[in-house]
């Protein structure tokens, strides 16, 4: 059966032994502290930041970069819209089309957290199983029905993939073939309502038989999780990055203002 790959879920780097409750408030902590910076040298200290939890988490370097690729193709498009759609001082020109400067630091900001961000959520996130990831959430006391939403939907993603699957298959066996016409738009709306159904089915199954087998509503691992020095050390760590960018974002990196004390 064909599941979801977890890449850096392995390893024995000091973030991969924090408490995974620890690693969602840090990655929580770090994810406002990115969203809110709105200058180049916070964006940057956010960048600089995630490059550093990446180095304690020892991630794969190149398939890090694959995935951080994916992350800047969307991030294009901001660059090619941004710059000649804010409001500003003229930068340059291209075809009529005038660039200003306030539009090229705006997406030079967003480009600078963004990778920041996904490099942190990468370090704290993904070194560890979606299970150790649930079982995080608990230990922080989150709803139950979003702890099993979140762990059931990572566990049948792709049985719902093999469902569409066959069913398509089935559909070419009988002659479809797919085109710009009102017959492939039924079609498909035909397969997608089968798999509503089906999935819907499946998951009333699934729950009675956990019922059946005396699931009370939360889940339970092999492993004992206990908060030790190394985890308090990381969120201290952590908040002082993400005050630090917060503190240059306040000042805008101005700081004539120590000078009057």
């Amino acid at each position: 059966m064909d599941t979801i790959r977890e890449p850096f879920s392995s390893g024995s780097s000091p973030i991969h032994n924090v408490h995974p409750g620890m690693r969602i408030v840090c990655a929580f902590l770090f994810s406002v502290a990115g969203a809110i910076a709105s200058n180049i040298n916070s964006g940057l200290s956010i960048l600089i930041s995630g490059i550093l939890f990446v180095i304690l988490a020892r991630l794969d370097f190149w398939l890090l970069l694959r995935r951080l690729l994916a992350v800047n193709f969307f991030i294009a498009f901001l660059w090619i819209f941004i710059p000649f759609s804010h409001e500003g001082h003229e930068l340059f020109k291209i075809y009529g089309l005038t660039a200003t400067r306030e539009g090229v630091e705006l997406a030079l900001i967003i480009t600078l957290k963004s990778n920041g961000i996904v490099l942190a959520l990468t370090s704290f996130l993904a070194t560890m199983p979606v299970q150790t990831l649930g079982a995080g959430m608990q230990c922080l006391h989150l709803p139950d029905s979003f702890c099993r939403l979140f762990s059931f939907t990572y566990r049948y993603v792709h049985v719902i993939r093999e469902e569409y699957t066959r069913l398509h298959r089935a559909a070419v066996m009988r002659g479809f073939v797919a085109g710009n016409n009102l017959r492939t738009y039924r079609t498909y709306a035909w397969l997608v309502g089968m798999l509503l159904v089906r999935s819907f089915d499946r998951a009333h199954r699934v729950w009675q038989a956990m019922l059946c087998r005396g699931f009370n509503g939360r889940f339970h691992t092999l492993r004992k999780f206990r908060l030790c020095s190394a985890d308090w050390m990381l969120l201290g760590f952590v908040v002082c990055v993400s005050l630090g960018a917060v503190f240059l974002d306040y000042t805008r990196g101005d700081f004539r203002w120590m000078m009057q004390f």
